[in-house]
């Protein structure tokens, strides 16, 4: 088995890359008080679905993979701040027509092995698509309980009558403001302080989440014959007060006692 490449910035974060298919194995990073955990989530959705990566250049806080396969070659650039971003840079070009997944991690801020139902999000995205859905338009999402241009957490949402009997989402989401690089969605742990910013300049996502994980996937890489295909993705990990966090429904406080 490969070995992962770890990263490491001046703040104690640890970042595992997998060797084998460029996915986020661990994220080490500290709480309101210090204490480090792994905020990712044991997740069954593949960062990247090819395998057999080689490394073109490895530091302590940047890695360079490449992949080049059956008409299809792939470049992914890691690089961890000291401000707590992992800046994810992908360029791919192929002889055909041809789709790749770019990397998707599942966090759970408490650390592995919680819940999310507490986790508060703020997506702004005015419109929103069940995940897989083959047709029909996007609906407004005003209204309903996948509004959350205001934060909202996780659990109380799921409770709304349009999810009952639903243990996450799994839903596509359209951005204002596509086409430069700008905070997308924002998701904070009441529990441990910890605040995941998610960076992208597309036009959509899809949210996916379950009872341990929450995932910000970032819409597929589709190319063309001969023509470079590019994107950057950009979560950012810090912590900051409940209170600064402008919070539009209950939640439940009962991990903080």
């Amino acid at each position: 088995m490969t070995a992962p490449h770890v990263l490491r910035n001046g703040r104690g974060m640890r970042v595992a890359v997998s060797g084998h298919d460029a996915g986020l194995q661990s994220w080490w990073a500290p709480d309101r008080y210090g204490r480090m955990a792994d905020v990712l989530a044991v997740s069954p959705h593949a960062a990247h679905r090819q395998a057999g990566w080689q490394c073109e250049d490895a530091a302590d806080a940047s890695l360079r993979l490449h992949l080049s396969r059956e008409g299809l070659c792939v470049r992914l650039h890691y690089q961890l701040s000291d401000d707590g971003s992992l800046r994810i840079e992908c360029e791919a070009v192929a002889d055909g027509v041809f789709c790749i997944g770019l990397p998707a991690p599942s966090f759970n801020l408490q650390g592995r092995g919680a819940g999310v139902g507490d986790h508060v999000l703020r997506l702004a995205a005015d419109r929103y698509r069940p995940g897989g859905a083959a047709q029909g338009g996007p609906h407004d999402v005003a209204g309903s309980a996948f509004d959350f241009r205001q934060p909202a957490p996780l659990g109380a949402r799921l409770a709304w009558p349009a999810l009952a009997g639903q243990e996450g989402f799994r839903h596509d989401f359209f951005l204002a403001g596509g086409g430069r690089l700008q905070e997308a969605a924002r998701v904070a742990d009441p529990a441990s302080g910890r605040v995941l910013r998610y960076s992208s300049a597309q036009a959509g996502l899809q949210l996916r989440s379950d009872v341990g994980g929450i995932c910000l996937a970032a819409q597929d890489l589709e190319l063309q014959p001969g023509r470079a295909a590019r994107a950057t993705l950009l979560y950012r990990l810090g912590v900051q007060d409940i209170e600064a966090f402008d919070i539009s429904e209950p939640i439940s406080m009962a991990l903080n006692k």
